[in-house]
């Protein structure tokens, strides 16, 4: 490896390849939900959320909803630039880390995730892969259907499905590191 390359390991900025890849992943999700509230797609009465009023569980900003169709700078626009920061950041990690950049990483992924839903050896991991995809198609299709994009209800069954899907995928793995 090269001095650039190992001065640039270690530098702070530099994210470790698994983080970037969950950071990647969730600020685009974030930039995602900025659009959809921008044109008013983000709740099924049309309303605007405060991104204020939600990240600073309403200390700041009033309720979590209105219906004034303004921009807000303090608002919308940092929550924009916390989402398009941490995006970058995350890109710069991936392409640090990962062999191939943002397709090699893509790639890796689908390489992991993709044979585990068939994969029968691993009961933990199965479970792991299929409790994620429920929870990720209940969110699409709450979206899809119901406008329900930012959602506390459709969250509630969301973030428990995806969350120990990956609680069980780790478990998975540290079952396949002992055996």
């Amino acid at each position: 490896m090269s001095e650039a390359a190992v001065e640039e390991k270690g530098n702070f900025l530099v994210l470790d390849k698994r983080i970037s890849g969950w950071l990647f992943i969730i600020s685009s999700w974030g930039i995602l939900l900025w659009l959809l509230n921008i044109l008013h797609m983000a709740t099924p009465t049309g309303d605007k959320v405060v991104w204020a009023s939600i990240l600073s569980i309403g200390l700041v900003g009033g309720d979590y909803i209105t219906t004034n169709p303004d921009f807000r700078l303090y608002s919308d626009g940092i929550f924009i630039l916390l989402c398009l920061s941490f995006n970058a950041l995350a890109i710069r990690g991936i392409m640090s880390n990962v062999e191939g950049g943002i397709k090699g990483w893509m790639l890796s992924v689908g390489n992991n995730f993709w044979p585990a839903i068939v994969d029968f050896s691993n009961v933990r991991k199965i479970i792991s892969v299929w409790l994620i995809i429920l929870g990720l198609a209940f969110y699409l299709v709450a979206g899809i259907f119901y406008g329900g994009w930012v959602d506390p209800g459709v969250y509630s069954v969301t973030a428990p499905c995806v969350i120990f899907g990956w609680a069980f995928g780790k478990l998975a793995d540290i079952q396949s590191l002992e055996d």
